[in-house]
């Protein structure tokens, strides 16, 4: 655990006097962390898997920020403001990077039927 704490202290540091950005940052890298794995695995986490996947990183992020980072909820607002302050970027930045890879990494024979509905 300790080895954890020291790299997103060392990671998250420049932010360490803000908590607030503190806690953005890192969940706008578990955003990214996420999208990564589901684009890269494609059709594998296609559909209900990608979300439930990019949900439990989120909840990943949240015990990052409060047992790693040593971030206390009352330094930003409750746990309700922990929770809810920067779902909706979080989410914007994985669907966005979720897609784009996935446009990249899904193989070309999802796309052959949709072929046949051209009008060429």
């Amino acid at each position: 655990m300790e080895p954890l704490k020291r790299l997103f202290k060392a990671i998250f540091k420049r932010w360490q006097d803000k908590p607030k950005d503190q806690s953005f940052y890192v969940k706008m890298f578990f955003a990214v962390i996420s999208s990564i794995v589901c684009g890269a695995y494609g059709t594998a986490f296609a559909g209900i898997r990608g979300v439930m996947f990019g949900f439990l990183v989120y909840v990943l992020s949240l015990y990052v920020i409060v047992y790693l980072l040593d971030i206390s909820p009352e330094d930003l607002g409750g746990r309700t403001n922990l929770v809810k302050d920067g779902i909706f970027s979080y989410l914007l930045l994985w669907l966005l990077l979720w897609t784009l890879i996935y446009g990249f990494v899904a193989p070309i024979t999802i796309y052959n039927p949709l072929s046949m509905l051209s009008l060429s």
